[in-house]
């Protein structure tokens, strides 16, 4: 008799359990019908028992969509198994018999003049020629379906082998004295055309842009301003940008070359006399996450790549790596041609996303990695969903007409649940968009 009460016991609370799902899943579905985006925007959902996979909640969970830079959560984490948390990046310096420095570059997104003056500082004596190897990485630097009207932003720097300073000059803006036209200063030594179309107003409001089909090294600024400011603008050309910032380190470093620079491989007869290092990998994919950083994203990709295959970076090596690490999911796998989720080529589900963060929930590294997601009260979650900052690691991802978010929410019954929301093809204001994902992990929570 007691076998059967404890039976019944049993299923009477899978029963309630299963009705409480059911009441979650109701709200959740109320507050995305409520909205007067599900009337003109796709909207996809999908939320899952991160620990057991099962799918509790579903809305157009199989439509292909754009993750936007959500996708960084999926494709850092193979970049992270392979490589490994404590990972560095290296920068070695080699000097042959006919006093000739090799500078043999690594790829590294967080490279900077600093660090290149630290390295060449370990010269000592003549030098003829400085030879760059930078076949660490392909010179492809612009992704596929990145659009061409984001190429003076700060948020799509060009990236390659080059890379350093996160391939961005400052520019300093003034009003003008006695009415006239406002001034921009070029603050470094790189040359660049700035085209000066700005007024003086009754506040900043100017943009910055490029015609690329004109020049591509010409930069319009444009607008009214009223008070200094300094604005950080991608450089048209990372080679030509690295040499400039190459030729102010020697100086820096006291190093005097009477050849020229050039490109070339390192010879194999040759040992480094010394090198510097980035941060750990863990800290340069918690740039890439939590700042949603684009640049780090793909070198980060093509570093993955050039592991996975034992040859050079590239965007597709990175790629086979994510599809073989996800290979093993049942939902529609997606399309993807970039690493960092921008390129409008991207396609994925909500389904597929919150099933993949099942998986990485049950690797052995899960609580390393998801330290690396932002939180509430940081990153790109700086100013949300403060209400349950302690209980949610998600991701977020911003385009014009493009908004998702994807994570893990601690409900209030104690389950860890995996998430994707994505939301497309909308003409309201971001804002509005980012408060209907806010109410979803809210409901999520409630569970």
């Amino acid at each position: 008799m007691n076998k059967i009460f404890k039976l019944m016991s049993a299923a009477f609370f899978v029963l309630i359990l299963a009705a409480m799902q059911v009441k979650a899943a109701d709200k959740i579905e109320s507050v995305i019908k409520k909205s007067n985006l599900n009337n003109t925007s796709t909207i996809a959902v999908s939320v899952r028992n991160a620990k057991n996979g099962n799918e509790v909640f579903k809305y157009n969970q199989d439509k292909l969509m754009n993750p936007a830079s959500a996708l960084k959560a999926f494709t850092m984490k193979p970049v992270y198994d392979l490589l490994g948390a404590d990972y560095k990046f290296t920068t070695y310096l080699y000097k042959d018999k006919k006093n000739n420095l090799y500078i043999k570059l690594s790829g590294d997104p967080s490279f900077t003049t600093q660090k290149l003056t630290e390295l060449l500082k370990n010269n000592k004596g003549p030098v003829n020629d400085i030879v760059i190897d930078s076949s660490a990485t392909d010179y492809i630097e612009w992704g596929i379906g990145w659009m061409w009207d984001d190429d003076a932003s700060s948020y799509f720097p060009k990236y390659s082998p080059y890379t350093i300073n996160n391939n961005m000059i400052k520019v300093d803006i003034s009003p003008a004295a006695n009415a006239g036209l406002p001034q921009i200063k070029n603050c470094s030594g790189y040359s660049i055309v700035l085209v000066n179309m700005l007024s003086a107003g009754d506040e900043n409001k100017f943009s910055v842009s490029r015609q690329p089909w004109q020049s591509s090294d010409t930069t319009l600024f444009s607008g009214s301003i009223k008070e200094p400011v300094s604005v950080m603008i991608p450089v048209d050309n990372t080679e030509r940008y690295f040499i400039t910032c190459l030729k102010e380190a020697a100086q820096k470093a006291g190093v005097k070359y009477s050849g020229n620079i050039k490109t070339a491989p390192v010879l194999r007869t040759l040992k480094p006399i010394a090198s510097v290092e980035s941060d750990e990998l863990s800290d340069l994919i918690a740039v890439a996450l939590k700042d949603s950083n684009n640049l780090y994203a793909e070198l980060l990709l093509k570093a993955g790549g050039a592991k996975f295959f034992k040859a050079q970076g590239t965007t597709a090596r990175g790629i086979d790596l994510f599809k073989d690490s996800y290979s093993g999911l049942k939902s529609k796998p997606p399309l993807i041609v970039d690493g960092c989720g921008i390129s409008r080529n991207n396609l994925i589900t909500a389904s597929w996303m919150s099933e993949a963060l099942h998986k990485i929930y049950n690797d052995k590294n899960f609580e390393e990695y998801e330290q690396l997601l932002p939180k509430p009260i940081e990153g790109t979650l700086s100013d949300r969903l403060i209400n349950i900052s302690r209980f949610l690691r998600a991701k977020t991802g911003t385009m014009s007409g493009v908004s998702s978010l994807t994570g893990y929410v601690t409900a209030k019954n104690g389950t860890k649940y995996s998430f994707a929301i994505l939301i497309q093809n909308f003409d309201a204001p971001v804002q509005e968009v980012k408060m209907l994902e806010d109410k979803i992990v809210n409901a999520i929570y409630e569970y």
